[in-house]
């Protein structure tokens, strides 16, 4: 971990880790429109943060334009992707996004960043009590306590988060002029 915060910039987060088992093959490489859906993640990022991380298998990976950080304890889902991109993060905010999540948009990367603001471990949009935490702004903060639930293999991300005293705000696609496919996910073929 860094021991130097630097509370001025963000670090863009593009969590590629997943298993893709309903897909059937790594989902971040799956092209859409001549980009993989890991591309279109990091240049979703890329206008809103000083850095870029990919969590991820390296030699999967490693031909992006981004830092590839494998997980540094494999297999605990999101929760340990975000904990372990908050240990390497050269920032202590956090912009993080899943790769599955090709219709996000840089008018929300906006509105997570601008949420993030005095001693708010996280800002995470919610429709309805459906949370969207990949889509979300946090601060190193959380670390702590993420590292706690990861260490008790409590991998549920929204106990995390509420553990965290994360911020939850509402964002509901298809209202005020947000996207209605902004947290859509890709999961399975169909998907595509």
């Amino acid at each position: 971990m860094n021991l130097h915060l630097n509370n001025a910039g963000w670090t863009g987060v593009v969590l590629a880790g997943g298993r893709s088992s309903r897909m059937g093959r790594d989902k971040a490489l799956i092209e859409i429109g001549g980009r993989t859906l890991l591309q279109r993640a990091l240049d979703t990022l890329a206008p809103h943060v000083d850095e870029l991380l990919v969590i991820g298998d390296p030699e999967k990976y490693g031909h992006v334009a981004a830092r590839v950080i494998a997980d540094d304890i494999p297999g605990v889902g999101p929760l340990g992707g975000i904990t372990t991109a908050m240990r390497h993060a050269q920032h202590a905010r956090l912009l993080v996004l899943a790769c599955d999540m090709p219709h996000i948009t840089s008018r929300l990367l906006e509105r997570l960043k601008e949420g993030l603001t005095g001693d708010r471990s996280a800002f995470v949009p919610t429709c309805d009590g459906q949370v969207e935490p990949l889509a979300a702004a946090y601060h190193r903060q959380c670390l702590s306590v993420f590292e706690d639930h990861v260490h008790r293999r409590a991998l549920k991300l929204q106990d995390a988060l509420e553990a965290a005293g994360a911020t939850f705000v509402q964002i509901c696609p298809g209202e005020d002029s947000w996207p209605v496919d902004l947290f859509r996910n890709i999961n399975a073929p169909g998907d595509l």
